[in-house]
């Protein structure tokens, strides 16, 4: 009865046996808020501001294309000096002799497309265009809200690990003090010393690598944010569990394929692609176009007689139809058939992806609630364990290495454990990007699980 009330308290107090396990962690340094980096983040993202300087780019193109339905009118000024000499001449009127004289042209010309079916295909290509970069530029404002989550959440998660490392080695450095007393007393083997001597050596080397793979995740969040970081804040032991609403995972795929916006911005990408091939084979169809100018002629007197000052307008109405350009019009039709061939395989392609990817946030949401449950489980039992065998050894009954097995499988409990609850804050935002529902209100929401 003795050994099974130690069990029974810990399925009753489960929250606070957890509790006496983490207390040996630090206590965190007032850190940024999640809020606080986002905003920096978006100021400073490179790759969210190239997104948006293509999208700012991309938004001229409609005007670009409406310009072919507008006239051209241009102004030209032309000055000529012209020197004329009559080398030989029969007519007594002209004699043999040379003479400079200037001439001043100005021309008005005016250009009014009237049909023109390439243009009519390019503004509709253009208003595609337009669509596909607004989503993929909101597609990119997804990304970089759950790119700063997951990175804020890796600095978090680094800091776990180097904090268990440095619980884990000083615990251990405490079983090999203790080891190297046993053997002076006589109560102890070598081997036991070199156990502990082994493991403690082993548990610097991971306290060191958890120190490189904190300052690596911290400049990982330099790189979106442009600040190295040092502090952020710590996650709650209490933070809610909340399974996806619906619970089911056939109506998050059904708005992933309708609203999942990278989904949005590939179907833009067809249409775009569809239009060049429309556009492209605009070029067997004729124009028609009118065409006005008015010139002004300035001319000095010549050798042959006085000069003139003439004034000439014309109207032109001009059908152009075109015949043969060498197969040039057939080929870079038939070029843009297959990119827009190309543009829907790579649509199906990510219609796949994202109904994958969709499923997978899903059920790691869902089975990341449970995990958690039976990690904070495992915690406790490792814990009692642990407990167990070190009285144990202390009492002569157990071994130094089944001691530092207890010690390495508490710290590997709670590693998963810390980790598992990281994975179920990011699935959890994984599956409202995939649903294209993911918002700035959803970074407050994690917020919310941190201290």
């Amino acid at each position: 009865m003795k050994h099974s009330q130690p069990g029974l308290c810990c399925r009753a107090n489960l929250a606070a046996c957890l509790a006496a396990v983490l207390v040996c962690l630090p206590m965190p340094v007032l850190g940024e808020t999640l809020q606080e980096v986002y905003a920096l983040a978006l100021q400073n993202d490179a790759k969210f501001r190239i997104v948006q300087s293509e999208a700012k780019a991309s938004s001229t193109v409609i005007d670009q294309a409406r310009a072919g339905f507008f006239p051209t009118v241009k102004y030209e000024i032309d000055q000529v000096t012209t020197r004329q000499q009559v080398l030989k001449s029969e007519n007594p009127i002209y004699g043999i002799g040379s003479k400079t004289y200037p001439t001043d042209s100005r021309t008005l010309s005016v250009n009014q497309p009237i049909f023109r079916m390439d243009v009519i295909e390019r503004f509709k290509q253009a208003k595609a265009i337009v669509r596909q970069a607004e989503y993929t530029l909101l597609a990119a404002e997804q990304d970089l809200q759950l790119r700063t989550v997951v990175s804020y959440l890796v600095v978090l998660a680094a800091s776990d690990s180097l904090a268990l490392a440095r619980a884990e080695r000083e615990a251990v450095g405490k079983l090999r003090d203790l080891a190297q007393e046993k053997r002076k007393m006589g109560l102890g083997t070598i081997t036991q010393q070199h156990d502990a001597d082994a493991r403690y050596a082993v548990t610097l080397a991971r306290e060191i690598e958890a120190q490189n793979k904190l300052r690596d995740a911290r400049q990982g969040l330099r790189e979106i944010t442009g600040k190295v970081i040092e502090n952020v804040q710590a996650l709650r032991d209490d933070f809610p569990l909340e399974t996806p609403e619906p619970a089911k995972v056939e109506p998050w795929v059904e708005s992933a394929l309708e609203k999942n916006l990278i989904l949005r911005a590939r179907q833009e990408g067809v249409e775009v692609a569809h239009q060049e091939v429309m556009r492209q084979r605009a070029g067997h169809f004729p124009t028609l176009a009118m065409i006005y100018n008015q010139n002004r002629k300035d001319t000095g007197s010549t050798l042959y007689g006085g000069g003139s000052d003439v004034e000439t307008k014309d109207l032109t109405l001009r059908l152009t139809v075109p015949i043969f350009e060498g197969g040039m019009t057939s080929a870079v039709t038939q070029e843009a058939a297959h990119r827009y061939q190309k543009s829907k395989e790579e649509l199906e392609q990510e219609f796949r992806s994202i109904e994958r990817t969709t499923r997978a946030a899903f059920d790691g949401t869902v089975s990341g609630i449970s995990l958690i449950k039976a990690l904070r489980q495992s915690v406790v039992a490792q814990q009692s364990a642990l407990e167990a065998k070190t009285e144990g050894y202390k009492a002569g009954l157990n071994t130094v290495l089944a001691v530092l097995d207890a010690q390495r499988d508490l710290h590997m409990a709670l590693r998963d454990f810390a980790q598992s609850r990281y994975d179920y804050l990011v699935n959890r935002l994984r599956l409202k990007q995939a649903a294209g529902t993911l918002a700035e209100a959803d970074l407050a929401v994690v917020a919310t699980a941190l201290k």
